[in-house]
């Protein structure tokens, strides 16, 4: 069963407002044009890039915190007066591990992961095969009663 957000967390009445800031935008690759309201001195050229989260699913999946949402970036490129628009995901670590998963594989600030049920009960199973490995350096000393 599901519960709603206002079932979660009664005291967050009137919150609701933000529910867009939690909702999983769309990559726009190409640059496309803007509407400008006045003008833009001459003298301004370059870019203007923001980050910010951009994807808050995958697959039935959801982030459940605005912190865990991945990356996308947003470049605002200012030429001659123009400015176009474009955006991309940042394709880091977790979001490639997502993807192919197509379910949320990482955990993140305030949302946990759910591990792969078959992968963990196999692998429990492999471990009883396995001898350990030792990745950090050891120092045994044996104490003796003398």
């Amino acid at each position: 069963m599901s519960l709603s957000s206002r079932q979660r967390c009664p005291q967050a009445s009137g919150l609701e407002c933000l529910a867009p800031l939690v909702c999983s935008g769309e990559e726009t690759p190409d640059p496309i044009p803007t509407t400008i309201k006045g003008t833009i001195p001459a003298w301004i050229n370059g870019s203007f890039l923001r980050n910010g989260p951009g994807k808050f699913e995958f697959g039935t999946d959801r982030y459940t915190h605005w912190f865990d949402g991945m990356a996308m970036m947003h470049r605002f490129h200012i030429c001659e007066g123009n400015v176009t628009y474009s955006s991309r995901f940042l394709r880091s670590d977790s979001f490639i591990q997502n993807s192919e998963k197509n379910r949320i594989v990482v955990s993140e600030f305030g949302t946990l992961a759910m591990p792969d049920p078959c992968k963990n009960i196999f692998a429990r199973f492999l471990s009883r095969f396995q001898t350990p490995s030792i990745t950090l350096p050891l120092l045994v000393f044996l104490l003796s009663p003398q």
